[in-house]
């Protein structure tokens, strides 16, 4: 948070910044000052899409121009978790053994880049609105940025709180004088205030339909609805002192998305995953990237997401990234026979004979964590600037909302058809898919089918507690890989279980990090559930909520109290 402070004074290289999108790409008229600046609705534009620059900020310097250490989502939301391991080779540093394996301390960089990263985002947020509040210009369109602020402003507190669990919470910019007097807010009032923005965001924005192609991206109604009911299913699991939010709530967001029939399934699952399909119908919410001339922030518009998780090979051609986020046998052997979305969530040598984007490729499995590498993470061609991808990244996609209304539906009793219905649209889908783009040799098309669809993925027509998992399964298998997995299980409590059998029990032994995970070689530590379950925050209903440490200099600068288990 000491850095937030500097936000006023780097504005204007913020609004320079370019990216990737149409709506992104205005060109500064001129230089204001901060009193005056949003007097031009032109410069309020501007100063939004220096809002939405954060999403894309994934490694380089911060906006104070110190240096962010990568931070992607998938290292907690697929990491932490049985869908995925590290991978790389043995020489990379084990700051991502660490979170997985809960042995982090408070002087942990990722755990920093995240705080910094997530207060970044907030600080721009609450500038974007505090200039919008005194804005006279064409107010439909001044309403609309107020959406769309407010929006991002959620996302953000949503994604510091879900990291760290209290956190200081800013609805106005910082000023000198509350250094050192901030304090923590608990859970239940980060959530309340993430509610309260998203229902107001809900109300002022437009829906998809109403916004032009160039505006493409843009936070909409529907992505507000959706946010707020991922927020409402993590809070109830994870909130203790939630009193109010109920699956109704959540049911009730759903729907009203479903029902606004802005949005629908894609018809293959294979298309979700390249380049030239986004910003579909199926996409509520994703981050925007675009080519560009540097490799880091701020001057990169490109993403490093994909060359972390891209085939370290052998030589040439194949080696396309440093191999990390594997998924596991756990995850692979989570489908069912024939599913053609495994097609889509992994690739290697033991499968499809190693093909890729239709050639066969090299791989080097001593640069691995397991035998696969993230299909959705894949690229068909190395980017002129590997760190600087510009493929989008999935926030929100209309099969999760589907599936939220599923569980929802379940929760609050009488509605367990309709529950299986929305399982079944998915399913459906899944069922009439292709394999992967490129899935034959020699061709890079989406025409490989399975041989049969007999018995394929057939309707599920479970009640009871068997509707339940049924309806976490397929949130498994369709969000495989996502960032999302970690969530799931701490939400329904089945957090420290899963990381022990899949990371102690299953992989561990005789595994590529014995000699990490293994309790026997690590005196100091209580194995991996002991690790965790140190660093959890109670959750509703004896659940445990796993976090991040607060960063050992906003603690001491800030008198913060730390998470448990940190030192």
């Amino acid at each position: 948070m000491n850095k937030i402070i500097y936000f006023i004074a780097s504005l204007m290289v913020v609004l320079v910044m370019t990216s990737c999108n149409d709506f992104l790409n205005l060109t500064p008229q001129g230089t204001e000052n901060s009193e005056n600046y949003f007097n031009n609705e032109n410069n309020a534009i501007y100063a939004l899409n220096g809002v939405y620059d954060m999403l894309q900020l994934d490694e380089g310097s911060g906006p104070d121009g110190d240096w962010m250490s990568a931070h992607l989502d998938f290292f907690v939301g697929d990491l932490i978790s049985d869908d995925a391991e590290r991978g790389s080779n043995d020489s990379e540093p084990v700051l991502l053994l660490q979170l997985i394996g809960g042995t982090g301390s408070s002087s942990m960089d990722k755990a920093e880049a995240f705080w910094v990263h997530g207060f970044w985002g907030v600080s721009r947020a609450n500038y974007v609105i505090e200039g919008l509040q005194e804005a006279t210009w064409n107010e439909e369109l001044r309403n609309r940025l107020m959406g769309e602020a407010l929006f991002l402003r959620a996302y953000f507190n949503w994604y510091l709180v879900r990291m760290f669990g209290p956190i200081p919470l800013f609805t106005t910019s910082v000023q000198p004088s509350d250094f050192g007097k901030v304090t923590r807010s608990s859970v239940n009032e980060v959530y309340t205030q993430i509610a309260d923005d998203l229902n107001e965001a809900a109300r002022l924005l437009p829906t998809r339909s109403q916004y032009g192609v160039n505006d493409m991206g843009r936070a909409t109604s529907g992505a507000a609805k959706s946010l707020l009911a991922r927020v409402y299913m993590y809070q109830i699991g994870t909130d203790p002192d939630n009193s109010t939010v109920t699956w109704n709530h959540v049911y009730d967001l759903t729907k009203s998305v479903i029902d606004s029939r802005e949005y629908t399934l894609l018809k293959n699952y294979a298309l979700l995953w390249e380049e030239e399909n986004e910003n579909s119908r199926e996409s509520v919410f994703e981050i925007q990237f675009g080519e560009g001339s540097e490799e880091y922030a701020p001057g990169s518009i490109g993403t490093n997401f994909y060359q972390y998780q891209g085939n370290r090979g052998k030589d040439g051609n194949d080696v396309t990234g440093w191999g990390h986020n594997n998924p596991t046998k756990n995850l692979v052997e989570a489908f069912e026979d024939g599913d053609p979305r495994l097609s889509c969530t992994v690739y290697g040598e033991t499968f499809n004979n190693g093909v890729l984007y239709g050639k066969k490729r090299a791989f080097d499995r001593s640069e691995q964590g397991s035998e696969w590498l993230n299909r959705k993470a894949a690229l068909p061609e190395v980017p002129a600037i590997q760190r600087a991808a510009s493929r989008n990244i999935y926030v929100l996609r209309y099969a999760d909302v589907l599936l939220m209304n599923a569980e929802a539906a379940y929760h609050i009793g009488g509605k367990e058809a309709e529950a299986l219905s929305r399982l079944e649209e998915v399913r459906k889908r899944a069922r009439e898919s292709s394999y992967c783009k490129g899935y034959a040799e020699g061709k890079n098309d989406y025409n490989s089918y399975p041989a049969s669809t007999d018995r394929l993925l057939p309707k599920v027509n479970a009640t009871g507690d068997a509707l339940l998992q049924a309806i976490w399964q397929e949130r498994r298998v369709e969000l495989a890989m996502e960032s999302l997995r970690f969530y799931d299980l701490v939400r329904t409590g089945r957090f420290l279980d899963v990381m022990e059998n899949e990371k102690e029990k299953q992989r561990a032994a005789g595994g590529r990090y014995d000699g990490f995970y293994s309790e026997s070689i690590n005196k100091f530590f209580y194995g991996i559930r002991g690790n965790l379950a140190g660093k959890c925050l109670d959750g509703p209903n004896g659940n445990k909520v796993y976090v991040l440490p607060i960063p050992l200099k906003e603690q001491q600068g800030y008198g913060l109290t730390q998470n448990p288990g940190y030192f």
